[in-house]
């Protein structure tokens, strides 16, 4: 029986190798991230009320959560690149339909379509997991969120410089964006062969934690994962996202993400709303150029985080620090936007949760890919995405309510309290093993 790290990884090894796919995730990220800032003030302009712009956020998040796991499972079957196509060939449908919305209901149909369709970067995330040695997974997935901050940099710059001449130009040039990346994931990304990505090895997987249960969870997913070709059955689904819970840590990793992304989803669906009302730049209220310039800082602080932070300091801190130190920022990042009214501590309180939550996601993310079977990295990362799909229902409807009776310093409450939570469950949970050997990754 061969390890895991004997067993040949598929064309292209080393992380240079992965450029298509960094650089698909960034013309992908940047499309969403040019319309999620002007999304809220677009709303209003249809006679949307805070709340009404929380279900909104809410609606895509919904159909996100519904399709994930499904997406990821058809990803494991039918290879990464054509389900990436077809996740990225929706998106760009509702970017469309968003332009051309006569009214609110139009909206709301477009932000349902891209959440069926909302696959893409979870597919990526396991195109890299496929294609990384356990050693460097993490910072294989570290540059995919680098990917996606450069992304979050570009696309709020490039909405607020032309949300001026209307607001429904941004929402063309994404789908404009999400039509240049369809095109380079057709000609670019190379196609993957799914049984290059069946390597685990289940002595392997035993020995890593010794329990018995483990055995019987990597049977069953292996065995799920046989018959490549086999039709597509929800409770087939439903038993692998089962047996990929009960593998050890994965409760306590989950637990941590749904911490994070109820914090995220409170925090920036009404971040604009929240800016727009307690700020103001030469006089005037924060408007879409302002809010964009934000998430272009916010952007570029997660590609320092990611390229230079994470690579200095990912073998000298253990990854249970490291979480903790994304939270603690977190905490201190939202205080310093949710309680301050200075320009100075705004910029701060940005540059240091967006630090947090560059280093957060990738660690945590990392450390799920580690303790899942090869074979259903996709799966695991539709379920992750699933995750923060319904969470994200949450987030924008209490935000909502929160912000539609002016409750800024609850909603800032909420937030410092969350991260706090979360570097509590650090603490708490064993998250990571205290001993990190690549053989049993």
């Amino acid at each position: 029986m061969t390890h895991e790290a004997d067993v040949p990884r598929p064309a292209g090894k080393k992380l240079q190798s992965l450029f298509p796919i960094f650089a698909i995730v960034v013309v992908d990220t940047a499309s969403a991230g040019l319309i999620l800032p002007l999304l809220p003030f677009y709303a209003q302009d249809f006679g949307a009320t805070p709340l009404t712009i929380g279900f909104l956020f809410a609606s895509f998040a919904i159909c996100e959560f519904l399709a994930g796991p499904i997406l990821g499972n058809a990803s494991d079957r039918s290879g990464r690149k054509r389900l990436l196509l077809i996740s990225q060939i929706g998106t760009c449908a509702s970017f469309l339909l968003l332009a051309v919305s006569p009214n609110l209901f139009v909206v709301f149909l477009a932000r349902i379509l891209g959440g069926l369709s909302a696959g893409n970067v979870a597919i990526a995330i396991a195109y890299v997991a496929d294609r990384s040695e356990a050693k460097v997974r993490r910072q294989a997935i570290g540059f995919v969120s680098a990917a996606m901050g450069l992304g979050t940099m570009v696309g709020p710059a490039l909405g607020g410089t032309l949300a001026p001449f209307g607001l429904a130009i941004p929402f063309l040039v994404a789908a404009g964006l999400s039509l240049a990346s369809i095109v380079a994931t057709s000609t670019l990304l190379p196609a993957d062969d799914r049984a290059s990505r069946i390597r685990f090895d289940s002595h392997v997987f035993r020995k890593r934690k010794r329990l018995a249960n483990q055995a019987r969870c990597a049977k069953e997913v292996l065995k799920n994962n046989a018959n490549g070709a086999a039709k597509f059955s929800l409770t087939k689904l439903y038993r692998e996202i089962t047996d990929l819970i009960a593998l050890p840590n994965a409760k306590a990793l989950l637990t941590a993400l749904a911490i994070l992304y109820l914090a995220f989803s409170l925090f920036a669906s009404q971040l604009a709303l929240v800016l727009q009302a307690r700020y103001q730049w030469d006089g005037e209220p924060f408007g879409p150029t302002e809010i964009g310039l934000l998430f272009t800082v916010a952007g570029a602080t997660n590609i320092l985080v990611q390229v230079v932070v994470v690579r200095a300091i990912r073998k000298t801190f253990h990854e249970r620090t490291l979480a903790a130190a994304s939270f603690a920022l977190l905490a201190v990042g939202f205080a310093l936007i949710g309680f301050g009214d200075t320009i100075a501590g705004l910029a701060v309180g940005v540059f240091t949760a967006a630090s947090g939550l560059a280093l957060a996601r990738p660690t945590l993310v990392a450390a799920l890919t580690l303790i899942v079977p090869a074979g259903s990295q996709g799966v695991a990362m539709g379920m992750a995405q699933s995750l923060a799909s319904l969470i994200n229902i949450i987030g924008p409807i209490a935000g909502g309510f929160l912000i539609k009776q002016q409750n800024y310093i609850g909603w800032a409450s909420v937030l410092v309290a969350l991260a706090l939570t979360g570097l509590a469950a650090v603490g708490l949970l064993s998250l990571f093993p205290e001993k990190s050997d690549p053989t049993e990754r």
